[in-house]
């Protein structure tokens, strides 16, 4: 039978889950080497409405209904932060419901809280519609380590990294960065590790990777939210095929660039280990057309 949600998915308009062109990611340094790749965003840029964001709203509010606590979970203590935030939305709060579940149902953007006053970043709260392959019941609470073991590097290269970034965020300086991962799943909510690209063999062509790939694209920002502790974190992801690439060379030969220096564990985490001879095939055929 099918949901509310997925209906509404099947009605969203293609732009509406159509990356800008300044969320993709700078090419990765050769040799590869992870890199946090912050930089600060104006103010007035920050989760800026796009047109065709109210269906995409309206499938939000559907999918957070549908998934319950896979969907929205809180840690105690935490409704000061999400009063906050809605308070920077201008919204109101509606009894009986967090205000951060409020304040996801009036964006486009999945929303997550990270608290950072004992010094250890740790996820205390989220709505989270468009998860890239992470349960949130595993996630909420774990400190920065935690939520990362899967990405290869991150203890080694990137945790201390990130942890000072994080509690060296001010108020009124808000930070963004980007991330990116390819998938054979149509669905939005992808809550969980095996909805990522591991089947070699059904996509062995360029032409294959144009039609049953998609790439997905986040587009993050950071802020610290006043007098509570806390950072938030918001992700307004994009969702596309492969094919979509064809108007776009730039982004198509950074791409590529890119997914030539990864190593191997870092192929495999982002999904494109199994297909990475056929979307090179196909980006480097969007470059050079």
């Amino acid at each position: 039978m099918t949901t509310r949600a997925q209906e509404l998915q099947a009605q969203l308009p293609q732009q509406a889950l159509r990356a800008d062109d300044s969320w993709w990611p700078k090419p990765a340094p050769n040799p590869f080497r992870h890199v946090v790749g912050a930089r600060t965003l104006p103010p007035g840029e920050w989760l800026r409405p796009r047109p065709h964001d109210a269906p995409l709203i309206a499938w939000r509010q559907a999918l957070l209904d549908e998934q319950g606590p896979a969907a929205f979970a809180a840690l105690p203590g935490t409704e000061p932060a999400g009063q906050v935030l809605l308070d920077l939305l201008g919204a109101q709060t509606v009894t009986g419901r967090h205000p951060l579940d409020t304040a996801g149902r009036l964006v486009a953007e999945d929303l997550c809280l990270v608290d950072i006053s004992d010094g250890e970043p740790r996820l205390v709260g989220a709505s989270l519609a468009m998860p890239n392959r992470w349960l949130l019941a595993d996630k909420l609470g774990q400190p920065m380590t935690g939520i990362h073991v899967p990405v290869p590097g991150y203890a080694e290269q990137l945790s201390a990294a990130v942890d000072k970034f994080l509690t060296s965020l001010r108020e009124h300086r808000i930070m963004t960065r980007a991330n990116w991962a390819i998938t054979d799943d149509a669905r939005l909510f992808q809550p969980a590790a095996d909805s990522r690209a591991r089947r070699p063999g059904t996509v062995t062509t360029a032409d294959e990777a144009a039609d049953r790939l998609y790439v997905r694209v986040e587009y993050q920002t950071l802020r610290l939210l006043s007098g509570c502790g806390t950072v938030l974190f918001t992700i307004r992801t994009a969702h596309e095929p492969l094919r979509a690439l064809a108007d776009r060379p730039r982004i198509a030969a950074d791409l590529a660039s890119t997914i030539e220096v990864m190593p191997p564990a870092d192929l495999d985490y982002k999904g494109v280990l199994p297909y990475r001879d056929a979307v090179l095939e196909l980006l480097r055929r969007f470059r050079d057309e």
